[in-house]
C-alpha cells in the first residue's frame, strides 16, 4: 500500500516542469501511463488554464485508466512526484462521496530521456518506526472492520512538516527502495516512440 498523506508533499515553489516526462511509457508489466500536462477549467466562459503539473493516466488491461494530478519537485537535490488522484464528477455515487483524496509520494529518477524509475515511499518501513515510537510526525491511525483494510497510517503533517521529514529521511535506502523483492511499487518505465505501436 502506499504512504497518504492529507496535504501536498511540496510547496508551489519546489516545483519544476520537465517536458520529458509527458507521453507514453510502458512499465514491466505492460501497462501504459500517458503523461500529458495537466489544465483545469478555470470558470465558465475562461477557458482552461495549465499549470506545472501533468495528467497521469494509467491503463491497465482493459480497465477504466486511473488518473492523477501529478507534481514533479525537487527537495534537497532529489526528485519526487506528488500523486492525487483525479475523479470523473459525472458519475458519482453514494460510495464517492464517502471516499477523501489523499496525496501519496514517489520519488523518480530520471536514466535518460526514454527510461525512468518511479519509487514509492515504503510504507511498512513508516508503519514500523510508528509502532516504534521512533518518529514524530503528524498522523492518525484509521482501524476499518471492513473486509481487506487493515489498521491504515493517514498523515496529517503540514506541507512544511512533510518537507522537513523528506529532507531528513530521502536519502535512507530504506525509505525508497527499488528492488523487485522488498517492494512491489518500484516501476520502471520505458517511453514510447510516437512511431512504434503500444
Amino acid at each position: 500500500c502506499l504512504v497518504k498523506s492529507l496535504h501536498p508533499f511540496y510547496n508551489e515553489s519546489d516545483v519544476i516542469y520537465k517536458q520529458e516526462l509527458t507521453g507514453t511509457w510502458l512499465d514491466d508489466n505492460s501497462a501504459r501511463w500517458v503523461i500529458s500536462r495537466f489544465s483545469f477549467a478555470k470558470g465558465l466562459l475562461k477557458g482552461d488554464s495549465l499549470d506545472n503539473s501533468y495528467l497521469v493516466e494509467l491503463y491497465e488491461d482493459s480497465l477504466v485508466p486511473s488518473k492523477f494530478n501529478v507534481h514533479l519537485f525537487s527537495l534537497d537535490g532529489l526528485l519526487y512526484l506528488d500523486f492525487l488522484p483525479v475523479r470523473d464528477d459525472s458519475e458519482k455515487e453514494l460510495y464517492d462521496f464517502h471516499l477523501v483524496p489523499a496525496h501519496s509520494l514517489a520519488r523518480v529518477n530520471f536514466d535518460d530521456n526514454d527510461r525512468m524509475t518511479i519509487s514509492w515511499f515504503n510504507e511498512d518501513w513508516l508503519n514500523r518506526l510508528f509502532e516504534e515510537n521512533r518518529v514524530k510526525i503528524s498522523h492518525e491511525v484509521i482501524n476499518s472492520n471492513a473486509e481487506g483494510y487493515g489498521a491504515q497510517y493517514v498523515l496529517t503533517a503540514s506541507t512544511d512538516e512533510l518537507k522537513k521529514f523528506i529532507v531528513k529521511y530521502g536519502n535512507d535506502p530504506n525509505v525508497f527502495i527499488c528492488d523487485d523483492n522488498k517492494n512491489f511499487l518500484c516501476l520502471k518505465l520505458n517511453k514510447q516512440n510516437e512511431n512504434q505501436p503500444d
